[in-house]
């Protein structure tokens, strides 16, 4: 694993799979680096001749591929705030025709001395997709850098993550104890802070915690926490509930109390590890609602 203060992009052919849970610090990360080195501002990053940037397919109604999705579109859809007719056109993995073209950029001569493929969500490339990669990067391509971005590297085929230089990119953001949970949310979910007012977002994170507070506290039913909570997209609500047990866990670790800390960071510790329980289980189609109901009740017990 290479360190981020080594990390650099220079004309030898090299391949890198860049991880982080914060998909805005990571794709920012990576292209400043890839500005920097190719002399070009950020906006031109989705039209530079020797930049071939890959994500989740974005399809016209009769389902054609025009284009991938931008990493600000697959923010919004991490968070659950993308329109329904907009998130109905992203497809949900990474096709083998998209690697297709991938090979293809390969093949054709640089406009300059370098060529980069930057694939962004890596973890969703489908089978075929991956095996096609795989191949590719096994032969060496003159002149051309491949740059994996993934919320973990091990979503990443193993095959594949042993054919990169891997870095992990840690989230640095500073923490003050004192703040409060809404400055410590959008500090590390910086994308959001512009699109607070646009959604609500302020008011929805204040109704989420209260009603988690409430949970503790026994003064509110799980059902009927379960039932506000069913109001927001449950993906941005999952977020939400995931950093403030961070917020809080931290907090808890002032207490003098060492009962009362070990058994409140034991419980912390638990819901937690739900969280990603709750994602995987919305994937395999398990209703929302039971899951909502779950959450709240484990919260209260």
């Amino acid at each position: 694993m290479i360190s981020l203060d080594k990390f650099t992009i220079d004309n030898i052919p090299r391949n890198y799979l860049i991880s982080s849970n914060n998909i805005h610090a990571r794709y920012e990360f990576v292209l400043n680096k890839i500005c920097d080195f190719m002399k070009i501002p950020p906006d031109k990053i989705y039209n530079c001749p020797d930049i071939h940037y890959v994500s989740l397919p974005k399809t016209e109604t009769n389902g054609k591929i025009i284009s991938s999705v931008t990493n600000d579109d697959l923010i919004l859809k991490s968070y659950g705030l993308l329109d329904k007719d907009e998130l109905k056109r992203i497809g949900n993995e990474i096709t083998i025709n998209q690697i297709r073209e991938v090979i293809s950029f390969t093949q054709v001569s640089a406009h300059k001395d370098k060529k980069i493929v930057l694939i962004n969500n890596a973890s969703s490339m489908n089978k075929e997709a991956s095996s096609a990669l795989l191949k590719t990067l096994e032969e060496v391509v003159s002149n051309c850098s491949f740059i994996l971005l993934c919320n973990s590297s091990h979503e990443v085929q193993e095959t594949i993550r042993s054919r990169c230089q891997h870095l992990d990119i840690d989230d640095n953001s500073s923490y003050e104890v004192n703040c409060s949970f809404q400055s410590f949310f959008f500090l590390k979910h910086s994308f959001l802070v512009n699109l607070k007012k646009e959604h609500d977002l302020e008011n929805i994170i204040e109704t989420i915690i209260q009603d988690f507070e409430s949970l503790l506290s026994n003064k509110l039913d799980p059902l009927d926490a379960s039932y506000n909570w069913s109001k927001h997209h449950i993906n941005l609500l999952l977020i939400i509930i995931k950093e403030y047990l961070i917020f809080s866990s931290k907090k808890i670790l002032l207490n003098n109390d060492i009962e009362s800390k070990v058994k409140a960071l034991k419980k912390y510790s638990n819901l937690y590890k739900k969280i990603p329980t709750i994602s995987n289980d919305l994937l395999m189609n398990i209703n929302s609602k039971y899951l909502l109901n779950n959450l709240a009740i484990e919260i209260a017990a």
